[in-house]
């Protein structure tokens, strides 16, 4: 493999990582969100 390439999957794997995180992070918001909409929960209110 040349030098190129290791450089190429070297950068796609290390931003690889924080993209993962932030699709989970984003996932579980929407799915948390469509359950309280669903079940009818609102915000507390001062």
């Amino acid at each position: 493999m040349s030098e190129l390439e290791k450089i190429i999957w070297n950068v796609l794997g290390y931003s690889s990582m924080p993209v993962i995180f932030i699709c989970g992070f984003i996932g579980v918001f929407v799915i948390a969100v469509g359950i309280l909409k669903i079940t009818g929960n609102k915000p507390v209110e001062k």
